[in-house]
């Protein structure tokens, strides 16, 4: 039998954990995510804790999204991958939520792989690996984070086979990303990028049919 749930004013049912968090501009972001985590790359629901709590000497930071190793305990040093969604105007480079507030996670997290930072306007994944020569640890970006099932290969190059249907509203973040960069490095007006990545949309896939809210 179906459960059916009343949801308190200004609030919103998680996805995940089934809790109930505040309705804010950044829970929609962490919501699709989620989403797209459980539905695109095939994390299982419980391979992922939210707001997971980090351990850095007195410290107790954060994470929004953890996602740990398969049938692991929640700990964090079983943790893969670490997701910090911000709201739209938190921009990468703010000092407190920004890409290296993610970093800094990952870091804390000794056997955690991969990281991304997402404003659903922007998005940066990282590699954390360690440098053969220097010995260092880095972050080598790249365009999105493995699936459960998938390799690194996978990422840079996708295939045709490979592809999975976007969940939510994944696929306006992904045109939003596409839009927004041609329109800050071509220097075009907004309607001028917009015609512009309908071209590059165009010449990928034919026939394709969108419907664009303006």
């Amino acid at each position: 039998m179906e459960k059916i749930f009343s949801v308190p004013d200004g609030k919103i049912r998680d996805y995940v954990d089934g809790k109930f968090r505040n309705d804010t501009a950044e829970e929609y972001v962490r919501q699709t995510i989620e989403r797209r985590l459980v539905e695109e790359h095939r994390y299982l629901p419980n391979q992922i804790a939210i707001e997971f709590t980090l351990q850095n000497g007195s410290k107790r930071p954060r994470a929004d999204i953890v996602v740990f190793e398969k049938n692991s305990e929640h700990v964090q040093s079983a943790v893969k991958i670490i997701v910090e969604c911000k709201q739209s105007k938190i921009k990468p480079s703010a000092t407190k939520d920004g890409i290296e507030q993610l970093k800094s996670y990952m870091s804390l997290c000794v056997n955690c792989d991969w990281g991304m930072w997402t404003n659903s306007i922007q998005r940066f994944v990282f590699h954390k690996v360690e440098d053969k020569a220097s010995g260092e640890r880095i972050f080598e970006e790249y365009n999105d984070i493995p699936s459960a099932e998938g390799n690194i290969t996978e990422i840079d190059r996708p295939t045709r086979n490979n592809l999975k249907n976007a969940v939510d509203d994944n696929l306006l973040f992904v045109f939003r990303t596409c839009h927004d960069y041609i329109y800050a490095n071509d220097g075009l007006h907004k309607d001028k990028a917009f015609f512009e990545f309908l071209k590059i949309i165009e010449s990928g896939v034919r026939p394709l049919t969108l419907v664009f809210r303006i």
